[in-house]
Order: C-alpha cells, then sequence, then structure tokens
C-alpha cells in the first residue's frame, strides 16, 4: 500500500522528523509522497529530493554544531525599530532574522531544483498575506481537489517554496515573490494531511511537533511569541478535520524551540524513539498487503 507522510513546523524541534524518517528507513517503510509546513518543508524536501534519512541526520548534526549557517539577524533593522518606535513613526521591522543565509542553505541543498521536476506527490505549504491563502506548492498539477482558501501552484524552486514555507511570523522576515507576502504555512494548516489527500494520497501518517510546549517563566520575546504560536496552531489542529490514519506527537524536551539548535540531537532521537514505539502500527496501516505479515 502507498503511503504519504505530512510533516509540521516546528524550527528546529523539526530534527524529530528526521528521527521519525530514520526509523521509518530502518523498517523499509518509507512513504511514497511528502507534504510539510516550515521545519517539516526542509525534511520533506530533502527526502523528495533523493536523500536518504541517514544522510539527513548527518546534515541537521553538521547544521546544529554551526548554527551561524542559518543566523542572520537584522541588526541594522532592529536598531532603526527601536528609534522608530520612540519618534512614534511606524516599525518597519518585518522579522529579526533576514533569512538570506537560510535562502543560501536551502539552494545549496536542493540544488536549485524546481519543485516540477519531483517524481514524488511532494506537497510545501506557505501563507500569502495579501489573500489569506494557504499557497500550496505541489510537483504536478493534475488531479487535484480544490479546496477552499488553498491556491495550488507549481514551478517554482524548491529552495524558494521552502523557505517561504519557514517564514516564522516574527523570527524571519517574509518571503516576497510572484506578488505574494509568503510566511509559514503552518499559520493556516499545522500538519498539511488535507492536502496529501487533496492530491490523492488518502492514506497518510501525520508527524505534529506543535503540541507539548510548556511555557517558561522568565520567558523572553522569541520564547513569548514561540509559544503563541505554539498554542494557535494546536487549536487549529483541534479544529481541522485532517483525515491521517495516524498521528505522530514525539514528546520533545522542554527546552527545545524554534532557534535551540542545542536541542536538535535529541529532538531527532526523541522522534525516532516515538515512532519506533508505534511501528507495528504503521506496519499494520501502511504495509503491502504481500508484507503485512
Amino acid at each position: 500500500m502507498s503511503f504519504g507522510i505530512a510533516l509540521s513546523g516546528g524550527g528546529t524541534r523539526g530534527a524529530a522528523h528526521v528521527g521519525v524518517m530514520c526509523a521509518l528507513e530502518e523498517a523499509n517503510m518509507l512513504p511514497d509522497a511528502v507534504s510539510g509546513t516550515s521545519a517539516g518543508s526542509i525534511v520533506a524536501g530533502m527526502y523528495a529530493l533523493g536523500m536518504p534519512p541517514h544522510e539527513m541526520k548527518d546534515r541537521i548534526l553538521k547544521l546544529a554544531r554551526d548554527p551561524n549557517t542559518l543566523v542572520d539577524a537584522d541588526y541594522a533593522g532592529i536598531f532603526r525599530s527601536i528609534i522608530q518606535l520612540f519618534l512614534g513613526k511606524s516599525i518597519t521591522l518585518s522579522g529579526f532574522l533576514k533569512g538570506d543565509k537560510l535562502d543560501k542553505y536551502l539552494d545549496d541543498l536542493t540544488g536549485g531544483k524546481n519543485i516540477s521536476e519531483l517524481k514524488m506527490k511532494t506537497i510545501i505549504t506557505a501563507v500569502d498575506l495579501y489573500s489569506n491563502q494557504t499557497i500550496a506548492y505541489i510537483n504536478r498539477l493534475d488531479g487535484l481537489i480544490q479546496l477552499k482558501n488553498v491556491r495550488w501552484k507549481t514551478g517554482i524552486k524548491m529552495s524558494d517554496a521552502m523557505r517561504a514555507s519557514c517564514a516564522v511570523p516574527a523570527f524571519f522576515q517574509p518571503k516576497y515573490m510572484d506578488g505574494m507576502c509568503l510566511v509559514d504555512g503552518g499559520v493556516t494548516d499545522v500538519v498539511p494531511v488535507d492536502l496529501l489527500i487533496a492530491a490523492g494520497e488518502p492514506n497518510v501518517l501525520a508527524v505534529d511537533l506543535s503540541e507539548n510546549y510548556p511555557f517558561k517563566e522568565n520567558s523572553n520575546i522569541i520564547d513569548i511569541c514561540n509559544h503563541s504560536l505554539s498554542i494557535l496552531m494546536s487549536c487549529l489542529s483541534e479544529y481541522r478535520s485532517s483525515g491521517e490514519k495516524l498521528l505522530i506527537t514525539p514528546l520533545l524536551p522542554e527546552t527545545a524551540g524554534v532557534l535551540t539548535f542545542n536541542e536538535i540531537a535529541a529532538c531527532m532521537d526523541l522522534g525516532y524513539q516515538a515512532a519506533k514505539a508505534v511501528m507495528p502500527k504503521i506496519k499494520r496501516l501502511f504495509a503491502p498487503a504481500s508484507s503485512s505479515m
């Protein structure tokens, strides 16, 4: 039986998705289709481009050792906004991080490939703030079910789709392209299960990292933004009918957040353990009939 996997956002917590994929690889139960938002879009994109999960693990651990690969704070913009605030002028800062380093990292990671070049069914989500629509980037436009407030698009560089999907509000500056202001797809669709189903894959395994994110005392502005988004995403999950066959919600460290690179290894291991714990059920639900015994 073919099946797809839908991966939520979560910043560096998204390393848990790599752990899940490694467990699936070990059990010879890798999916035939992928969808992802934010951090989930990076893991989904790497897999769709042919990178095996064990190689993803090496890449992510390398990233954990050098967080400056992705982090480029807009110091000038932050300082300018402080001046604008005190002068009573409109603040122009759109995100703490410029996202230029993330752009370059994703372009190098994907080799500049276009999503339309992919053979595997692949969906990357973002949200256009101008139209309030979910933008679902997919490798092929045939056979799709039209959903309310969803616009299907193709013909985009994978790195651009992933960068748009990763533009967590207040953290990364939006991605402006094609007349749109694009931010994190999790704003409207936490775990893009419904999009995989609408694209013709009814058998979906979902991984949601928006749960289990406790609020800490003496939190800073980043923690407050992150926790607020987590609450929003959890509420969306409750009120949205997804239709997945199985949902995995790894219990991640309380200290893990959007930019906690030091927690990447732990998140990856806990994602692996969570998938291993339900592997018998995964095999019952998704294994081909000839190998399900």
